[in-house]
């Protein structure tokens, strides 16, 4: 086995949208992370002419030791032995590289696994309402008797305001762990086209489009909004809008029944296919 490293982005996003890949392996995660001064690594796995595992590596500098995170990684996009896979990977990462990946390995775990859920997009309309909780459903069904509108909005600094101010302080609280909001802007200074902000009574809710899967970010809402179900209206028309777009599957993030049992079940309540991820391990 031997690896190449890909500097092209169309020619990751075909590799990643075979695995259908989360955001943390896309191409504009990891422009984000060299906005934000980090080293980034594309790495392709290649048994003979057979590509069969791709990594992309977010790395720093711990004083003079460099390392690297493989988040939500190494995806296996053909069948293979993945301990072959990542020892090639070894070869050209940083000696002290992190990766959660799709597959456990036999190897120290360094925290617990996460999960995650997905929502299949490629089921039609019928089949994704079937699929839902019916207290999630009638929720829809209240809301759309309410006949507000969801406006898509242009993603401005300024539009993303009201959202990254509720999700600092979210995570102040130690309500749930995501991505810093600050990290968020950098997404948009480098690749404002994935950004989808969808608006509805007072309540909003981000999504990012990267190939042919997208990601949940965040949302607030107020009690007007909760009056009217409004984000189970847009998360609904979220759905259709980006299944028409082509995305295959919509990955709203991790959920903690503990910490934020609400978020948990409004989550949980979509019919979404829970994807558990392996603990931390090092390469």
């Amino acid at each position: 086995m031997h690896v190449e490293h890909i500097t092209d982005e169309s020619d990751w996003c075909a590799l990643t949208d075979r695995a259908h890949a989360p955001l943390a392996q896309r191409w504009l995660y990891g422009a984000g992370a060299q906005a934000v001064g980090r080293d980034v690594h594309r790495v392709l796995v290649l048994d003979g002419d057979r590509a069969i595992a791709v990594a992309q590596a977010v790395c720093r500098k711990i004083g003079p030791l460099p390392m690297g995170l493989v988040t939500q990684g190494p995806l296996f996009i053909a069948p293979c032995d993945p301990r072959r896979a990542v020892r090639a990977l070894r070869r050209a990462l940083p000696r002290l590289t992190v990766m959660t990946p799709s597959t456990k390995m036999r190897r120290l775990s360094l925290s617990a696994p996460t999960a995650t859920l997905v929502l299949d997009l490629t089921q039609n309309e019928e089949a994704l309402r079937a699929g839902l909780n019916a207290k999630w459903r009638n929720a829809l069904k209240v809301a759309q008797t309410h006949r507000i509108k969801v406006a898509q909005i242009t993603a401005t600094q300024a539009a993303l305001t009201p959202l990254l101010q509720t999700e600092k302080l979210r995570q102040s609280k130690g309500q749930y762990r995501a991505l810093p909001p600050e990290f968020t802007l950098a997404l948009l200074s480098t690749t404002p086209r994935a950004f989808r902000l969808y608006e509805a009574a007072d309540a909003q809710m981000l999504f990012l489009r990267h190939g042919n899967t997208a990601t949940y970010q965040m949302g607030q809402t107020n009690a007007h909004g909760r009056a009217h179900n409004a984000h189970n209206l847009i998360l609904w028309e979220a759905m259709m809008r980006l299944r028409a777009e082509g995305v295959e599957r919509l990955d709203l993030g991790t959920f903690d029944a503990l910490k934020a049992p609400d978020l948990a079940r409004f989550k949980l309540r979509t019919g979404g296919t829970q994807v558990v991820w392996a603990p931390a391990q090092l390469l």
